[in-house]
C-alpha cells in the first residue's frame, strides 16, 4: 500500500469517527493522490453531492499559501436544506457563498443547465485538529469540505451587500467578489477543471470565513433577504 493511500485512510477514518489528526507532510503531488483517493471513498459510501471551491479571495489564497483557489468534493450527506445543520467535526468555519443546483453541465452548456441559485452558508471543517495549514493539506482532505446548508432563492447577477452575524454580532460583511472575477468566471474555472457537473457547486466565499461551533446561530442578511441558521 502506497503512503498516499495509507495517508487517505487515516482521514478517511477521521471522517468516519468525526474526530481530528495531526496534520501530515507531504509534496503537493502527493496531495491530489491522497485527495483523489480520500474522496472516492467519500464518494463511495455517501454518493456525489457535487463541489465546493477554496480560497476564491487574495486573503484566504495568502492565508494558505496557495497560488490559486482549490476545489473538494461534496457528499449527499453533507448538503443541508433545514435551517439546523449539524457540526461534525471539532474545527468549522462558516461562510457566505453563492451556491448553485446544476443539472449536468458543461462549460459549453452553462449557465442554461442551472436549475436554481442561492444564497447559501458553507460550514468548511478540516479532518485536521489545527486549522494552521498549507494548501497542500487543504487539497489532501478534500478542501475541508464539512456541510453546506444551500440557502434562500436569488436571481443572477447578485452585487447586493451580505452581512453575516454570530450570536447577533456582525462578523462580516461584503459583495460577491473573487480573484478571477464574477461568480460566473469562478463557476466556469471549476466547470473547466472538472468538465461536468451534476450536483451542487459552493462557489467560494465573499463573507467571511469565520470560526464557529455547536450551539451558534449563524444570520445572513441582504437588502432582498434575511434568514438564521442553528448549528447542532
Amino acid at each position: 500500500m502506497s503512503l498516499e493511500d495509507v495517508l487517505a485512510q487515516t482521514l478517511y477514518k477521521a471522517y468516519q469517527e468525526r474526530k481530528s489528526v495531526k496534520p501530515f507532510e507531504v509534496t503537493m503531488a502527493q496531495a491530489k493522490r491522497v485527495f483523489n483517493v480520500f474522496s472516492s471513498m467519500l464518494v463511495q459510501s455517501e454518493g456525489f453531492g457535487g463541489y465546493k471551491i477554496s480560497l476564491t479571495t487574495e486573503e484566504t489564497l495568502k492565508r494558505f499559501g496557495s497560488t490559486e483557489p482549490l476545489y473538494g468534493i461534496l457528499t449527499k450527506p453533507m448538503i443541508e436544506t433545514d435551517s439546523e445543520v449539524e457540526l461534525w467535526f471539532e474545527n468549522h468555519m462558516a461562510e457566505v457563498e453563492i451556491v448553485f443546483e446544476m443539472d449536468h453541465c458543461t462549460v459549453e452548456s452553462y449557465p442554461t443547465c442551472v436549475n436554481g441559485v442561492y444564497l447559501g452558508i458553507e460550514l468548511p471543517a478540516t479532518r485536521f485538529d489545527t486549522w494552521n495549514l498549507k494548501a497542500y493539506q487543504i487539497v489532501a482532505d478534500d478542501s475541508a469540505a464539512g456541510r453546506l446548508f444551500v440557502g434562500e432563492s436569488i436571481k443572477l447577477p447578485y452585487n447586493e451587500e451580505v452581512e453575516l452575524y454570530l450570536n447577533g454580532h456582525k462578523v462580516g460583511k461584503g459583495r460577491p467578489r473573487y480573484v478571477y472575477g464574477t461568480v460566473d468566471d469562478m463557476v466556469k474555472w471549476l466547470l473547466r477543471r472538472v468538465g461536468y457537473v451534476n450536483g451542487y457547486v459552493s462557489s467560494g466565499v465573499f463573507v467571511g470565513p469565520t470560526n464557529v461551533k455547536k450551539g451558534d446561530r449563524l444570520r445572513v442578511k441582504s437588502g432582498s433577504l434575511e434568514y438564521e441558521v442553528r448549528l447542532s
